[in-house]
């Protein structure tokens, strides 16, 4: 099984990236720069 991160903004759209310290380092600079997001994870 493997890890998908998806994190949706309304500046940028919807993410799907597959290394946790990526969408972590992702959703720290939307965090840093004001954006608005929703981050979920599923097993594919």
């Amino acid at each position: 099984m493997k890890t998908i991160y998806r994190i949706t903004s309304k500046e940028v759209g919807d993410v799907l990236l597959k290394k946790r310290k990526i969408a972590k380092a992702y959703r720290w600079w939307l965090r840093e720069n004001g954006y608005t997001y929703n981050s979920t994870f599923f097993f594919r």
